[in-house]
């Protein structure tokens, strides 16, 4: 399996890249140790995390506010968005309906 960032994902982790980058060069290297478990989780277990939607899966991050939302094909995991969750949920719906 294969692992893509959709390009408004990959923007998400940009943004939380640069927010934790000006708290601390550590604590942005923090985040990424976490994001990058987590996607390997995900390549590892992809049924194990619950449905968002008919063809969408959520992962709730445990050390960062963070949700990962993904959809699975043959052989590919889509990263759809990496939203941070004092954001309103409505803006990640209406963008998932988008693309």
């Amino acid at each position: 399996m294969t692992l893509i960032l959709h390009p408004l994902a990959e923007n998400d982790l940009k943004i939380a890249l640069n927010y934790y980058f000006d708290i601390s060069q550590k604590l942005e290297k923090r985040f990424l140790s976490h994001i990058d478990k987590q996607f390997n989780d995900i390549l590892n277990s992809p049924n194990l995390y619950k449905y968002e939607t008919k063809t969408s899966q959520k992962v709730v991050m445990k050390k960062f506010p963070y949700i990962i939302i993904y959809e699975q094909y043959e052989n590919i995991i889509m990263i759809l968005a990496i939203f941070h969750t004092k954001q309103n949920p409505k803006k990640i719906t209406e963008r998932h309906n988008k693309t």
